[in-house]
């Protein structure tokens, strides 16, 4: 078998066209982009369309504020029925506020309930500072002279006493809900 060698002379010539044949082809690459973009730049700016006109949208009219609302518990809205029924509420100001009206219902995080070897059930609620304290049925919370009314162990219901745009106070159901 013949074998067959290259001088390096010719080896050399064949590696230096391959080399050129590249970059002479990314030349014409690069070229290409560079005059593109001299193009781009040299044609007058376009217009900018305006934004589209908004579409116009009709009232709608709600008719539902005589259904009963779905995030009240029925237990409150019998309460709340009854409640607007009375005339001539009133927050009693001789009465001793408790430590749980220095704050906001937000501020207070409902942990659980807890039953009482005599049948009384607390509710468990934590404080900003952290601390835990029990409240039951007819205790009262929250800024607005909030009488708790009923605990269960997802929420502590609670009946407020809030002033109303005539000048007169109302009653208004609250609850505070357990965090998940």
């Amino acid at each position: 078998m013949k074998s067959y060698q290259l001088n390096s002379s010719f080896y050399r010539l064949l590696c230096g066209l391959v080399v050129t044949s590249f970059l002479a082809g990314c030349a014409d690459r690069v070229q290409l982009a560079e005059n593109s973009m001299a193009e781009i730049r040299n044609s007058p700016a376009q217009p900018i369309e305006p934004p589209p006109q908004p579409e116009i949208v009709e009232d709608y009219v709600y008719n539902g504020t005589n259904v009963r609302s779905p995030f009240l518990p029925q237990s409150l809205m019998n309460l709340q029925a009854q409640i607007e029924n009375d005339e001539g509420v009133t927050p009693d100001t001789t009465r001793e506020k408790q430590p749980l009206e220095e704050y906001e219902l937000s501020q207070l995080v409902y942990h659980g309930m807890v039953l009482a070897p005599d049948g009384v059930q607390y509710g468990l609620v934590q404080l900003p500072d952290g601390l835990v304290q029990s409240v039951k049925v007819g205790d009262y919370m929250g800024v607005n002279d909030g009488r708790i009314v009923e605990i269960t162990s997802t929420q502590i219901n609670l009946i407020e006493i809030v002033p109303d745009n005539r000048g007169r106070f109302i009653e208004r159901p609250a609850s505070l809900v357990s965090s998940p």
